[in-house]
């Protein structure tokens, strides 16, 4: 199988080769054991999320070039892992299965249920991992192994979503003869107290999300390397905390003023969410080198107003207070201790939920001396009034983040303070919903993720995008309450290159005037609004922007009846990228955009299928006056086909085009040639069936096609010859059996970078020969080829990859297959004979009895006339019956004077010692009718059936219906027989009437029906069809 690879094609992994590192990923990849096929010079191997439930020595013999180890997430503890597969078999590591990986450096056991860490570890081991496991005793013993250890994770093995149920031990030496570690995490352990005897060579200890209530002045006395604490969660503010939460008995944790005097090398400190309502300067006074300060989720409401300790930690950079609020206090305005000024290099400052009313000039007066402050976060405070004219100041501010307040535009009378707020709320009204909208502190806050080793990555994200970001000074305005744009309220903004004003339901119609004082915007983010795009002037006034951002403002584009410009970008002369996402724009009074600099365009979620409705014209150049369009994505957008005319009049310049999940059934790959610089297209997640014959004679360009999730069936024949400049192609998820090696020639498809085929049905028969062999030779790259290239069918190869397809099968020599196909059908030919004549031996010898009287002609029997009128036939064990037809029918039909019928019955008309058959025989052939007198018990009998088959045989041989039905009781009601006879032929089906009044015409009936033909009595429907 190796074929030229250097590792074997039915390894389900992917291997990557990066300067000097070999790293086979077998991620999520239903694995139950350790892969074989490991190629022997792999340095990283990754086994994360899947159920391998047995390690030994064994399983890593012959890799010992590997430098780590990746076994995360192969039995997630239930509240942790997935509800859909749960784990219920925990997996076994023998001691010393890791013994012989020498060279081994890295370990990650994590979430695995592991009740104690695994002996027998390599001594040259720096790095291991135990977080989310069960291990709830941690001895000197179990780490006696690891004295080279450098880093140590042993977190989230007690907590509320791992429970352990019994108090987490660490013995006071266990960490003692770890003289080279550096690293430890026992975050989320219930511990009640920091572990005695740390190493003093400890650089970062993360202790967070516990529950120590009191730091002695000992209790890190002895760590004077220590460059990142975090004692965060230990005594957490527990209002609206969306975890089970329990708040200290103190309320606050006790820190002694000596606890940090020794950590001279501290650089970031974290004491978020600890309930603090003051904090003391002599915690700082021996930390010169402190970069970081999270004081975040606390009651410093007050302490921000003093914070003398700001004095002792000048080299501060990063300073976080947000979310220390005052429970139901509305603060009128924001107070700052004029100690800030002090923090020379403080570059950023969160200040996100101190909730105040208003932002007034001189509330910020001690950071303006700040020369180095560029990120000012002043997001959910629920702000009302705000004088932008305060930022004006600022040296060097980047980001000015007002996000999620209450700011509303100014009234124009006076813009003393820039965007203010005209209604009054009282602080009784508006504290609950204060409280009930932040969400800000959350439990893990650096939450595993078994697809990331990140283990203790910065947690704040800002909520402005990065590519806003980048043109420098930037105004978040996002989720506020201004509905208009007053121009007066940017007046001291001009310095701004980037706004977001995403989510303030703006339902104002732009003219071109409302961001006169931003002439030199370069990104405006308009989304989440209601904006009216009546006049094509709208933005003109930014000459300088160069992307802009209107998705979700679908409102007035919803509402019927209501105009919109879309040509307005004409007058954007640098405009580069523009969004209008998810707006459901179906009618425009432009029938185009047009724009000489717009490269990128998103109209994801809207209609075009109604703006190029079949018959509709009119619109069928929308983007052709995009004249240096590059990038086009109209996905989502409920396209069942394209009509013509749309490409012709796409932008000539379009490299990529977008058509991934809308419904199309078809696509005209024809027109393709008009896109002369098309490079990649993505029809993924629609409905076609088909391929183009062939693609090159398409386009000669195209570098990547993506036809993920369609239902194609089969390729053409042709289908990538001549496609030389291809180099991606996806056609997973598909309906694929076989794919020919016309359809794919090797000129073409060994020059792909990587080719995407999981997701099909192929078959694996000896028409997949060819393809398997290119398989298990080429250098494309395929994800997923050993677990996920499968095999529907045949039977004995379903589910495997199709790797494993024997290829030698397939080989067999001519003569072998035609005797093969003589000696089958002579065994199908006996068996389908003998099973055929067992159980259809009589049909085939009516059908050929029948066939011969067809080819030779009917010929009539010989019999004489008829002696009888009709034959009764009824139940002479019957007294009842017996004396009925007696006395009532032959009295009525043969001794009435006016007309007698010749009635033949058994009692009276049979010879005696003739057999029974023949006298029935007779009766019936010699008499022109058969009278049936029934009875429920009767028909049960065996003497009706065989007179009725007898009488029934008539109407085969001779035509002739001489069958006449009379019920004396009521039975046979639901016979689908009886219902068609008096739908064909009602005059033959008699009931014997229970009213004395009705007897005479009963008798009339049967007369008739004795004396006329039935076949004369049909339904003149059944007459005409036969």
């Amino acid at each position: 199988l190796l074929s030229g690879a250097w590792f074997p094609k039915s390894l389900p992994c992917d291997v990557k080769v990066s300067e000097g590192t070999v790293t086979v990923d077998c991620t999520d990849r239903r694995l139950i054991e350790v892969p074989r096929g490991i190629p022997a010079n792999a340095t990283n191997l990754t086994l994360n999320i899947n159920h391998i439930p047995h390690i030994c020595p064994t399983s890593f013999a012959r890799l010992e070039n590997l430098v780590e180890i990746d076994f995360r997430c192969n039995c997630v503890p239930v509240r942790m892992g997935p509800k859909d597969h749960v784990c219920t078999k925990i997996p076994k590591i023998e001691n010393g299965s890791f013994a012989a990986l020498t060279r081994l450096k890295s370990l990650y056991l994590d979430a695995n249920q592991l009740s104690e860490i695994p002996q027998g570890l390599p001594a040259a081991l720096s790095l291991l991992s135990l977080e989310a496991n069960s291990i709830f005793s941690i001895k000197r013993a179990n780490l006696s192994d690891l004295g080279n250890i450098e880093v140590l994770y042993l977190g989230q093995n007690c907590y509320y979503r791992n429970p352990c149920n019994v108090s987490f031990e660490i013995e006071k030496t266990a960490f003692l003869e770890l003289k080279k570690l550096a690293i430890l995490s026992l975050k989320s352990n219930n511990l009640t107290h920091i572990p005695p005897n740390l190493p003093s060579t400890l650089k970062e200890l993360y202790i967070y999300n516990n529950a120590i209530q009191v730091i002695q002045e000992s209790d890190l006395s002895a760590l004077h390397n220590l460059e990142i604490l975090d004692l965060s969660g230990n005594c957490p503010r527990c209002y609206n905390a969306p975890y089970p939460c329990i708040p200290c008995p103190n309320r606050t944790i006790e820190i002694h003023s000596k606890a940090f005097y020794s950590l001279k090398n501290l650089r970031i400190l974290r004491l978020h969410s600890n309930s603090l309502q003051s904090i003391p300067s002599s915690w700082f006074k021996n930390i010169r080198n402190l970069k970081e300060l999270d004081l975040s989720q606390n009651f410093l409401i007050k302490e921000i107003g003093d914070a003398q300790f700001l004095k002792f930690i000048p080299s501060l950079v990063v300073l976080d207070l947000s979310f220390n609020f005052e429970l139901k206090m509305y603060s009128p305005y924001l107070n700052l201790s004029k100690t800030f000024s002090s923090l020379s290099n403080l570059e950023t400052l969160r200040l996100k939920g101190y909730v105040f009313k208003e932002l007034r000039e001189g509330n910020l007066d001690p950071l303006l001396s700040l020369r180095n402050l560029t990120v000012l976060d002043l997001g959910t405070n629920f702000i009302k009034v705000a004088d932008m004219k305060v930022f004006e100041e600022f040296p060097a501010l980047k980001l000015i983040d007002l996000s999620v307040n209450k700011i509303s535009p100014s009234s124009g009378e006076s813009d003393f303070y820039g965007f203010c707020s005209n209604p009054r709320i009282s602080v009784e009204q508006y504290n609950r919903q204060v409280l009930q909208e932040m969400h800000y502190f959350r439990y893990d806050e650096y939450g595993r993720s078994c697809r990331s080793k990140d283990k203790e990555a910065a947690s704040y994200q800002s909520s402005v995008k990065e590519e806003c970001l980048n043109y420098g000074e930037t105004l978040d305005l996002s989720r506020n309450n201004v509905f208009f744009i007053n121009p007066s309220d940017f007046h001291n903004l001009r310095f701004l290159r980037c706004l977001n004003l995403s989510g303030n339901a703006i339902s104002q119609t732009l003219n071109g005037s409302e961001f006169y004082y931003l002439s030199g915007l370069k990104y405006l983010d308009f989304s989440n609004n209601r904006i009216d795009l009546l006049y094509s002037t709208a933005f003109k006034e930014l000459k300088l922007l160069e992307i802009l951002d209107l998705s979700n403002n679908k409102y007035y584009f919803l509402a019927e009846g209501v105009s919109h410009m879309l040509s307005f970008m004409k007058n954007l002369p640098y405009l580069k990228k523009l969004m209008m996402n998810e707006n459901e724009i179906s009618t425009s009074i432009n029938t185009g955009m047009e724009s000489q600099s717009l490269r990128i365009l998103e109209f994801r979620g809207n209609r075009l299928d109604v703006l190029w409705m079949d018959g509709n014209a009119r619109y069928l150049s929308f983007f052709k006056n995009l004249t240096s369009l590059e990038q086009l994505d109209i996905s989502f957008n409920s396209l069942s086909f394209l009509p013509r005319g749309v490409f012709e009049a796409m932008p000539p310049t379009l490299k990529i085009l977008n058509l991934t999940n809308n419904q199309m059934r078809s696509f005209n790959w024809g027109n393709l040639p008009y896109l002369r610089k098309l490079e990649t297209l993505d029809l993924s997640n629609n409905l076609l069936s088909t391929v183009p014959r062939e693609l090159s004679n398409c386009s000669s360009t195209l570098q990547e096609l993506m036809l993920r999730n369609n239902r194609i069936h089969q390729l053409t024949k042709h289908f990538l010859r001549g496609a030389f400049e291809l180099r991606y192609l996806d056609l997973s998820s598909n309906k694929i059996q076989i794919i020919k090696k016309s359809s794919f020639p090797e000129n073409v498809i060994n020059n792909l970078r990587m080719l995407l085929l999981h997701g099909n049905p192929f078959k694996c028969n000896c028409d997949a020969v060819w393809f398997v062999w290119w398989i298990n030779r080429t250098q494309v790259t395929i994800p997923l080829l050993a677990t996920d290239v499968t095999c529907a069918g045949p039977g004995a190869h379903k589910g495997r990859s199709v790797v494993f397809l024997d290829l030698y099968t397939c080989e067999m020599d001519t003569s072998y297959l035609i005797l093969y196909a003589l000696s089958a059908s002579t065994v199908l030919g006996l068996m389908m004979f003998t099973v055929i004549s067992h159980l259809y031996f009589w049909d085939v010898w009516y059908s050929y009895h029948y066939c011969t009287a067809k080819l030779k002609g009917y010929r009539r029997l010989s019999v004489p006339d008829a002696c009888y009128d009709a034959f009764i036939a009824y139940d002479n064990e019957d007294p009842a019956v017996n004396e009925w037809v007696l006395t009532e029918l032959v009295a009525r039909l043969e001794d009435q004077k006016a007309r007698q019928f010749n009635l033949c019955l058994e009692e009276r008309d049979w010879l005696p010692g003739q057999p029974v058959f023949d006298n029935l025989s007779q009766s019936i052939q010699l008499s022109k009718k058969t009278i049936f007198v029934l009875t429920n018990k009767y028909i049960k009998s065996g003497s009706f059936k065989t007179t009725f088959y007898m009488a029934h045989q008539r109407l085969l041989d001779e035509k002739m219906d001489v069958i006449i039905l009379i019920f004396l009781e009521k039975v046979l009601q639901k016979s689908r027989y009886v219902r068609l006879r008096k739908r064909l032929c009602r005059s033959s089906v008699l009931e014997w009437p229970t009213n004395p009044r009705s007897q005479p015409y009963f008798w009339q009936c049967l007369k008739n029906a004795i004396a006329t033909s039935n076949t004369m009595a049909y339904n003149k429907l059944l007459q005409e069809t036969v």
